[in-house]
């Protein structure tokens, strides 16, 4: 129980969240260009009073004085304003768009780095974090925005109708009280289905994403019927939740839409009654019309993009969430390049996100420069323990080190070139061979070469249609099983690592794939490298020098060859005599 308790909270990722929002820190770094786009919306909004001035001039002035030179320059006073409005609606579109793609060249790589390190250590779904950064960055560039910020000015024209007189203020303040009512019964009766609905698309997106991989096998056995109805039963239940939610925002928009116009109407209405009983301006009956309609429309516009400012707030969240884990640290010391010396001290673990280990108190050394071959009857912990001794997963409990150095300490750029790993599900990177042999770093053709001669695959190459400039397809759907097995051996190979790790190197070999292996191996013990092998297979065990076998989790033997052979073979004739 006290094992238990310690690896659940040595599994739980340590968070450093700050007071604030981290993407608010991303967000509003270039504080001047934000302050322009506040600057560029209260100049925007400001001029949006010019057609209420110009047509109050046009009744008090040239209606009166029936001045041809008069409406001649207000209308081009008129009209210059206009352009000023325009060029700054430019403008301000212009700064949003290259704020968004900042914030997308600031955060993408880090998301991306987040997304892998969540999909590694199983610590969260981060599979929609760079989709969640470009719903966030669209909506920045998008209208949505300038909705959010002409909305504040809607006070300031209830201030200029006050000032042309109390009653036509409290008409056109009921009707925008009504429709920031209706705005919000929006965001209430469609937040929970929109939610649901984001939920449901992403999920069937996954699992249409996921089978699609798999599509040679729902094909053989014909499985493509079952799995098109439960990717039905996902989408109508994506469906479902976008109608309801479509629906209600309808219903609610269609309302606000009355709202609106009855609104401008009546307020012209109240002005007309105001010139016909009082001794005020005709003007005010297109004052009226005029400034309702400059109330009415920010709010109109901000129900209309609710659902998009809704799914940015979400998309926030989970941004901001993943932006909260904290960051692995390290010394800054750059370690000498290790001999491939392993000791693991008492540890256990195994799959992030399952609460029991699969490997138990195991505590061993291997010495550098030999082969230790790993066996065991499946689920054992074999590959358990060769993701640990790789440093793919970390201990729950226990140390691993190489050359005496925890492999907490290694930045994963250092250490990653000095381990060759190749695991049981052999997985390509889209690209040529080459680039798949060379880990997608530069094409060092030396190099490349050397290792696909050390896997004993350079005539394979070459025997291909473009040879190392042949694409693999994505997750080497282009090769065989045999080929693919054999290019990531190589690209296991690629640099002479001081450790390699191959589990289960020769499952999809032929005759000539085992013969290259076994090559391998004698090359790797000749240069000195450490070599340590998961398989079932005489071959692996003839070039081994170390033995170890796993059982339930835990260490059951580990010795040199033949005195592993031999306690092996003394307890099958036990058992046999039994």
């Amino acid at each position: 129980m006290v094992m238990d308790r310690k690896s659940a909270s040595s599994s739980n990722p340590r968070k450093s969240r700050t007071d604030g929002s981290p993407l608010f820190g991303y967000v509003f770094e270039l504080k001047s260009a934000w302050i322009a786009v506040v600057i560029f919306s209260m100049t925007i909004n400001l001029l949006m009073l010019a057609p209420t001035v110009y047509m109050m001039q046009v009744s008090d002035r040239v209606m009166t004085s029936r001045s041809m030179t008069t409406l001649a320059m207000l209308s081009l006073i008129a009209l210059g304003i206009f352009a000023v409005m325009g060029l700054l609606e430019w403008v301000r579109s212009r700064v949003m768009v290259r704020l968004g793609v900042r914030l997308d060249r600031r955060l993408g790589a880090k998301l991306l780095a987040v997304s892998h390190r969540f999909e590694v250590e199983k610590l969260g779904d981060g599979r929609r974090l760079l989709s969640d950064l470009n719903h966030l960055r669209t909506f920045l560039t998008g209208y949505a925005v300038f909705a959010v910020l002409d909305a504040p000015w809607v006070p300031i024209f209830i201030a200029v109708t006050v000032m042309l007189h109390p009653m036509l203020a409290l008409v056109v303040l009921a009707g925008a009280i009504a429709m920031v009512i209706l705005t919000y019964i929006t965001e209430r009766s469609t937040r929970e289905p929109l939610a649901a609905s984001n939920n449901s698309a992403a999920e069937t997106s996954q699992f249409v994403a996921t089978n699609m991989r798999h599509g040679e096998i729902i094909e053989a056995m014909g499985m493509f019927p079952m799995m098109l109805q439960r990717w039905q039963e996902k989408q109508d239940r994506h469906l479902v939740q976008q109608a309801i939610a479509s629906d209600r925002a309808g219903f609610v928009q269609g309302v606000t839409k009355f709202v609106r116009m009855a609104n401008q109407a009546f307020a012209m209405g109240v002005g007309g009654f105001l010139f016909l009983s009082t001794d005020v301006s005709p003007a005010i009956i297109f004052a009226a019309s005029l400034l309702a309609s400059r109330i009415s429309g920010p709010i109109e516009q901000l129900m209309s993009v609710w659902p998009q400012l809704g799914t940015a707030t979400e998309c926030w969240k989970r941004i901001d969430d993943a932006l909260s884990h904290e960051d692995k640290h390290y010394s800054g010391i750059t370690l000498p390049a290790p001999k491939g010396e392993v000791t693991l001290e008492g540890v256990f673990g195994g799959p992030p996100g399952v609460s029991s280990p699969f490997v138990q108190n195991v505590s061993l050394k291997i010495p550098s420069g030999v082969i230790v071959a790993i066996v065991g009857s499946s689920a054992s912990g074999k590959s358990t323990l060769v993701r640990l001794i790789t440093g793919v997963w970390a201990p729950r409990m226990g140390t691993v080190r190489l050359d005496s150095a925890d492999l907490k300490t290694w930045p994963r750029e250092q250490l990653g070139p000095y381990i060759g790993y190749l695991p049981q599900d052999v997985e390509l990177i889209e690209g040529t061979v080459a680039e798949n042999i060379a880990r997608l770093s530069v094409l060092d053709s030396d190099r490349v070469i050397a290792a696909a001669r050390s896997a004993g695959v350079h005539d394979m190459i070459l025997q291909m249609a473009e040879g190392y400039g042949t694409q693999v397809g994505a997750n080497g759907a282009f090769l065989s099983g045999g080929q693919r097995q054999r290019i990531a051996l190589a690209r296991a190979m690629y640099g002479d690592p001081p450790l390699l790790v191959l589990d289960e190197p020769n499952a999809n070999l032929d005759e000539a794939g085992e013969i290259a292996l076994d090559i391998a191996l004698q090359q790797a013990r000749q240069r000195g490298q450490t070599v340590i092998i998961v398989s079932h297979r005489p071959i692996a065990i003839r070039n081994c020098d170390l033995i170890l076998v796993m059982q339930d989790g835990q260490v059951l033997l580990y010795g040199p060859r033949e005195q592993v052979m031999a306690k092996l073979a003394s307890a099958a004739s036990a058992s046999t005599k039994a």
